[in-house]
């Protein structure tokens, strides 16, 4: 459809932009029956007052300058449409995306209506009265409800009969707390999606694993910032997560001021635990014969995943990557109460795979006065773990150890890792958190993306801005909140 193709084409110039106007969610959700499966909101008023920041941002690119006029000829030369004369007119300050019921078993097209109010009714008309296959499109308080056939529309009249979506709780609960002001907002509901699915295993997954056995609703946003582009979202349970396996208390990560400054990247977590427990358990409810698998893998190992290995990730861990001399080195450290008996798992649990596996035995040696057990793997690659200062550290560079040993240069104190948390405005305490130098990161991997695939000079260039990834997560009550910032320079 010409007009669908087009609205699309306002979407990806819009995602491309990564910016969004003054509007969010709009009326549109008072016009919306309820049970939508997917409601979706993309700011089409391009001339709002974000797209001086989106300007800012392209500019910062190679050939950013003209970006807004590059990404119309592009959008332009593929759809046969003049994005000025033809769609700007026909589209709102905002087009809604509304999908009236999703099937998962299904290979159908879902229906799905899209709404706007139309600067000029003339020109949106002309889109629809254009191609071989025109979409129809019908006035509803104000809006201009299109659809693929007069029956979808029939659909999405007849389901206004009952509550509307602005009335929905979980839409509500979704949506809150959300910036208003972005590219995109959207929402899920997963109550909806989870009655259309007649899975089986899925339905008794969700009966161990989310709280209340309902699938949890999602809202989240796209929006661009000062200084770079943000992904935010949350997802909603029937209850609170409690001590289930999808729920992490949140914690201050202490262990930034023990590992070195010349990460590239770094992952945080907490308590992992009584997460395994929790999912242990789970898998038993919903699976019976992987539990049975399970076992079995434990009576192979002579360990058990709950007693033995668990234990190791009682506290707070992490696992970073740092520039190495042949690969990068990769090290997970996690903190214990007991060196020993962490060494003695660890011991046991390469002793019995190193019985079936093509590598030697660990050999052992002293690095800055710790004995470290080193396993080699193949070629120059090898495995080292060792117990210290109450972590237990297991690395690809066994010489690593040395600089995780150090008083100075640490993560914590690093001047990207600051400024790069600073941006993205992560809250003291998270459920865990991840943390890319992007600027150091991608001139590393381009080089061995050299190896295989030649020249990389012009993708280096265009994400040259590109400084550092932070995402994290929160927990309250029955909400899992998450964010993605990329910080541009």
């Amino acid at each position: 459809m010409r007009l669908i193709g087009a609205l699309i084409a306002a979407l990806a110039l819009a995602l491309a932009a990564g910016c969004g106007g003054d509007d969010g969610a709009g009326s549109a959700a008072e016009l919306v029956p309820a049970d939508v499966a997917l409601y979706a909101v993309v700011d089409t008023d391009f001339d709002g007052g974000q797209w001086s920041e989106v300007e800012e941002l392209a500019a910062r690119f190679p050939g950013g300058e003209n970006f807004r006029q590059r990404v119309l000829e592009e959008l332009e030369a593929d759809g046969d449409v003049d994005f000025e004369e033809d769609v700007d007119p026909a589209l709102g300050p905002e087009v809604v995306f509304a999908v009236l019921e999703f099937a998962a078993d299904s290979e159908e097209e879902p229906p799905f209506v899209v709404l706007t109010q139309p600067d000029d009714q003339a020109a949106l008309e002309r889109l629809l009265e254009e191609g071989d296959d025109p979409a129809v499109n019908r006035e509803v308080d104000g809006w201009q409800v299109v659809a693929e056939d007069d029956a979808t529309i029939d659909r999405f009249l007849s389901a206004r009969e009952g509550p509307r979506l602005a009335d929905s709780e979980q839409f509500q609960d979704a949506m809150d707390g959300l910036e208003e002001d972005a590219l995109v907002r959207l929402f899920i509901d997963g109550e909806t999606i989870q009655g259309a699915s007649a899975d089986a295993d899925a339905a008794q997954a969700l009966d161990a694993f989310a709280p209340g056995g309902e699938a949890p609703s999602l809202g989240a946003i796209l929006q661009a910032e000062e200084d770079g582009a943000r992904v935010e979202g949350q997802l909603v349970y029937a209850e609170e997560l409690g001590d289930g396996p999808l729920s992490v208390e949140p914690y201050e990560a202490e262990l930034p001021d023990e590992v070195p400054g010349d990460v590239l990247a770094y992952v945080s977590f907490n308590d992992l635990e009584e997460a395994i427990s929790a999912y242990r358990d789970a898998l038993s409810e919903s699976d019976p014969e992987l539990e049975s698998q399970l076992g079995m893998a434990e009576g192979f190992l002579g360990l058990s995943l709950e007693e033995d290995i668990a234990p190791l990730f009682a506290e707070e861990g992490a696992v970073y990557v740092r520039r190495g001399a042949v690969i990068p080195e990769v090290t997970l450290v996690t903190q214990v109460e007991d060196e020993e008996q962490a060494l003695g798992t660890l011991d046991d649990l390469v002793g019995r795979i190193g019985a079936f596996l093509p590598f030697g035995q660990p050999e052992r040696t002293e690095v800055d006065g710790v004995e470290v057990r080193r396993v080699p793997l193949s070629g120059p690659v090898s495995l080292g773990y060792a117990a210290f200062d109450g972590l237990l550290v297991v690395t690809t560079d066994v010489e690593g150890i040395a600089d995780l040993r150090a008083d100075e240069d640490r993560l914590a104190d690093a001047d990207a890792f600051e400024e790069a948390l600073d941006r993205a405005g992560m809250p003291g305490e998270t459920s865990g958190f991840a943390y890319v130098d992007l600027e150091e990161t991608l001139p590393l991997l381009f080089g061995f993306a050299e190896v295989g695939l030649g020249e990389t000079t012009e993708a280096r260039q265009y994400t040259e801005p590109l400084q550092s990834a932070v995402v994290w997560g929160e927990q309250d009550g029955s909400t899992q909140s998450f964010s993605l910032f990329v910080g541009v320079e």
